[in-house]
């Protein structure tokens, strides 16, 4: 059996997809409850990959045969649809309505099994009026419904993905969205083509498509994942920081300046990236000409220059204390406040004329 690169790459493709949705369902370094359902969608889109590539060169082993019993086109969009849900923290991800979205898989997986052990497998045999009619308006059913049953829950996830307020990792989860979405136009296009005419159009450029996509988390993904848990638990650890501070701050202050630290030390304004003069401004009650003023007036620097001067002290710390020395420092420095390595690295060499790198080695 003669096998093309094309395939080859496919398959690779698909057997490494597999692998990363395992390394993310059991890592401790990727693991947790919104991961594993990305876990679960590739883990699902690589048997859906590995049992059409088998199509596709005609062949047919047993476990496939076996695999394809199931009906794993309306499970992958429900596991992919509720990590959307849960990396914006929608309640509905948390709800027990959710597992309603599995009932479709559940029952045509059920009702598929039957009619192979009967058709297929020759487990046993059922006569009945009408059988053949049955089972073929049963799978144009199956085939009308995977391709809108998807849509639907790719479209309510863009509803919550987009229209979020929630940051960090989400505008990283929209290109996954992005990516999925085209793929999901392609497959409804092979879908359809199948539906009209009953013939089942080669998936050879949609599984490559796939594997691109297996890539791309493989090489960018991971490491996202885990900058993206470091983060998580670096807040968790200033959160705690929070309530000893406030037992040492003054209640009544008489400077703008002095308001504005307080605004720093106790609700960390400072570590959000998109903190603006206006922003804080307006929790002053002043106007941003005026901030502007008093920080060049008594700390002979601009605002961007104040704020990074805060964010910068904060890392510092974090660098020194040995809680934070299994993140990277890149973790640290977008959750201190900065929206990308570049700028972090930049400020902090500012302040202490060396690099994180370099500020760590020399005093830890």
């Amino acid at each position: 059996m003669e096998i093309s690169f094309v395939e080859i790459f496919t398959l690779i493709g698909i057997v490494h997809g597999f692998i990363l949705g395992l390394i993310i369902l059991f890592s401790r370094f990727f693991r947790n409850k919104e991961n594993s359902y990305l876990g679960y969608t590739l883990v699902v889109l690589s048997i859906i990959g590995i049992n059409n590539w088998f199509w596709d060169l005609g062949r047919n082993p047993i476990i496939i045969s076996i695999s394809d019993l199931f009906l794993w086109q309306f499970l992958y969009p429900v596991t992919l649809f509720l990590f959307f849900l849960k990396k914006v923290k929608h309640p509905f991800a948390e709800s027990k309505k959710s597992k309603l979205l599995y009932i479709p898989f559940i029952i045509l997986s059920v009702i598929n099994i039957l009619i192979s052990f009967d058709t297929i497998f020759d487990v046993y045999k059922t006569n009945f009026v009408y059988k053949q009619e049955a089972i073929f308006y049963f799978y144009k059913i199956v085939s009308i419904s995977s391709i809108i049953f998807p849509v639907i829950l790719i479209l309510f996830s863009a509803k919550y993905l987009f229209f979020t307020k929630i940051k960090g990792a989400i505008k990283w989860i929209k290109w996954i969205w992005i990516f999925m979405s085209f793929l999901e136009i392609y497959g409804i296009v092979l879908e359809g083509q199948r539906f009209l005419y009953g013939s089942k159009m080669s998936l050879t450029f949609l599984w490559i498509a796939v594997s691109i996509f297996m890539y791309w988390l493989i090489y960018k993904g991971l490491y996202q994942f885990k900058l993206s848990n470091e983060q998580y638990e670096v807040r968790q650890l200033l959160n705690r920081s929070k309530k000893e501070i406030r037992s040492t701050i003054k209640k009544e202050t008489n400077t703008y300046i002095d308001q504005l630290i307080i605004l720093m030390q106790q609700e960390h304004i400072h570590h959000n990236p998109d903190l603006s003069r206006d922003l804080v401004a307006k929790k002053l009650g002043i106007s941003s000409g005026y901030l502007s003023q008093q920080i060049n007036t008594n700390c002979d620097k601009n605002f961007s220059e104040f704020i990074n001067y805060y964010r910068v002290s904060d890392i510092k710390q974090m660098i020194l204390n040995p809680e934070f020395d299994k993140y990277s420092l890149l973790a640290i420095g977008m959750e201190g406040g900065f929206k990308s390595k570049t700028t972090f690295y930049t400020a902090f060499k500012k302040e202490t004329g060396m690099s994180p790198n370099t500020f760590k080695k020399k005093y830890k």
